[in-house]
């Protein structure tokens, strides 16, 4: 065991648990998984109970962060369809910090959206946001937009610019995972990450891959 000061405590739950290159996963073997995906699986690169004590140090960290004070709310926006199951598990572990916490509170409410950038496989040059039948309700609010895994980070990029253009009091982003491009074409960090990986084909967690969506 070792001593962390407080700064470096912020940064650890802050910034993302860096998954090496090196790194090959654990067996199959080792853990309960559906019969359908076997096959299309080669290891597990992280476990289930990792996933959530690092989705629990970023909410207490964002709970630390946006103590904004009532009646202030902090609007949190689930980008789907991936997003939805980091969303809950995020949220959730904020509302237990809610009622834990007897010095400060953070109000919060909830909006889902989709983002569309292509039309029958064809860039449309603008990004359609779908779900929040308002946007100019963001104005003066504080967000936090949600999102399972950014790669190359443009839609994030595009999204965050549109958001802008509402008003918002303050924007954040954060992510469950973020991707180590071998291209080095990654274009947008979030405010709070929880695990940076090789880019490799990442499944599970409800992350969608094409037309599909891995429960597990």
């Amino acid at each position: 065991m070792a001593d962390v000061d407080e700064n470096s405590k912020k940064d650890i739950e802050s910034n993302p648990l860096i998954i090496p290159d090196s790194c090959e996963g654990y067996p199959l073997d080792y853990f309960n998984l559906p019969l359908h995906y076997r096959d299309d699986l080669k290891s597990v690169l992280i476990p289930y109970g990792f996933v959530q004590d690092r989705i629990e140090a970023l909410a207490n960290r964002i709970f630390d962060d946006l103590h904004i004070g009532i009646p202030e709310q902090l609007v949190c926006m689930c980008v789907l369809k991936g997003g939805y199951r980091f969303f809950s598990d995020l949220v959730s572990k904020i509302q237990n910090q809610n009622r834990l916490r007897s010095d400060r509170s953070l109000p919060m409410s909830l909006e889902f959206i989709r983002t569309r950038s292509y039309i029958n496989d064809q860039s449309s040059g603008r990004l359609e946001i779908i779900g929040l039948s308002d946007l100019n309700k963001l104005k003066n609010k504080h967000l936090l937009i949600i999102e399972d895994i950014i790669d190359k980070g443009v839609t994030m990029v595009t999204l965050k610019k549109e958001l802008e253009t509402f008003q918002p009091k303050t924007i954040r982003v954060v992510s469950l995972i973020t991707k180590r491009r071998k291209d080095k074409c990654c274009v947008f960090k979030p405010d709070y990450c929880g695990f940076e990986v090789p880019d490799h084909f990442i499944v599970g967690y409800a992350l969608v891959r094409r037309t599909y969506i891995f429960f597990f």
